[in-house]
């Protein structure tokens, strides 16, 4: 009987993955047309704004220190 509680586990928690995967790939609803544009104009947004700078941010701590310069 012990042996039957431990083959449990694995087929439980292969029944959850398969739950998962069915969920996960159900098939969404469609997106109304004026949301899709509204997202994809905030995106367009994103992406225009300008990436930081690796330099700055490296000057601003010691070689030798994790914190900021003070």
């Amino acid at each position: 009987m012990e042996t039957l509680g431990w083959l449990l586990i694995p087929l439980g928690a292969v029944a959850l993955g398969l739950i998962w995967v069915a969920w996960r790939s159900r098939r969404r609803q469609p997106v109304a047309p004026e949301q899709g544009m509204e997202d994809r104009e905030r995106m367009r947004q994103a992406m225009e704004r300008p990436l930081p700078s690796h330099r700055v941010r490296a000057e601003q701590y010691h070689e030798d220190d994790l914190g900021p310069r003070s």
